[in-house]
């Protein structure tokens, strides 16, 4: 298996067609169509319906997608880490970070780390926790922000670990906004908007649901959409407390038996030591995160 072949295999899945991908790689078609076969040929499968127009992929052409999207991405990263540092630039940060921590976090960062280093260049990827981790470990960025899962603890070197927790928050005009506590079964009286924040807070919502008896539906939305929704009087969200504060216009309930932490990491690959220009953001990272710890509710 070559580059050449999996470079006329995308290609081919990009322009749709055997002659316009010849033409967009300056190539013959039977050129292309030569490494075409030959890639097949490596993979003892077919990855293309040459019967159908446009082309399409075969199953197994739609498994190796991915792979031959990742394995191209990664080397031109490869290629750019070279020319960096053969050209002595050291003045990139490139950063993978989930849409929550980008939301109320980030913003502050950045503008801190801007006026640090005005000469700097600064690359960020959101997604989530998963996509920002796959990012690092497969060297498209050095740092990573995602959530402190086990998985991800064991995959990757924690630069900084930073503690949160999940909350219940609720409109200002909500009925509940007032309430000196809450109880977890007032909860289910009103419109759960469950964003999924892993596979242990699922579970955690599924266990207190059962416990009281909850019967009415749930609403499972992108944290895109639910930070719009939870401004509605008749819905109840769970969000990290920080960025349950930082959102106008909603409110935190007091609600003593709803407990579940929601730690993050900033996170690099193993054994990788830090430029100092990254050291100098996860430093900013860490006093940002410091200097606005919000005050929990109490009695």
């Amino acid at each position: 298996m070559e580059i050449g072949q999996i470079e006329a295999f995308l290609a081919v899945v990009r322009e749709g067609s055997f002659t316009a991908a010849a033409a967009h790689l300056n190539l013959t078609q039977p050129s292309l169509s030569a490494r075409i076969q030959q890639l097949e040929h490596s993979l003892e499968a077919a990855l293309f319906m040459r019967d159908k127009r446009p082309v399409q992929l075969t199953p197994i052409g739609r498994i190796f997608l991915d792979y031959a999207e990742r394995g191209t991405n990664i080397l031109a990263a490869g290629e750019e880490a070279v020319r960096s540092a053969r050209l002595g630039e050291a003045g990139r940060v490139k950063v993978a970070c989930p849409f929550s921590l980008g939301t109320y976090l980030l913003p502050q960062v950045v503008n801190r780390f801007g006026q640090a280093h005005p000469q700097a260049e600064l690359y960020i990827e959101n997604g989530h926790s998963d996509f920002a981790i796959s990012q690092l470990l497969d060297g498209l960025v050095n740092l990573a922000l995602a959530a402190a899962f086990p998985r991800f603890l064991a995959q990757a070197q924690t630069l900084l670990r930073l503690h949160d927790e999940m909350v219940v928050a609720v409109a200002e005009a909500h009925e509940l906004a007032g309430a000196t506590a809450v109880s977890i079964p007032q909860l289910w009286q009103y419109q759960p908007l469950i964003v999924h924040w892993g596979a242990a807070f699922d579970a955690y919502i599924a266990s207190l649901r059962q416990m009281s008896g909850a019967r009415g539906p749930t609403v499972r939305v992108p944290l895109a959409a639910a930070l719009p929704m939870a401004h509605q009087p008749n819905t109840v969200t769970f969000l990290p407390r920080r960025l349950a504060t930082a959102v106008s216009g909603l409110t935190i309930l007091n609600v003593p038996e709803f407990q579940f932490d929601w730690d993050a990491i900033v996170a690099t690959r193993p054994g990788r030591s830090l430029t100092p220009l990254e050291q100098s953001f996860v430093d900013i990272i860490s006093t940002v995160w410091h200097a606005n710890t919000p005050e929990e509710t109490t009695e």
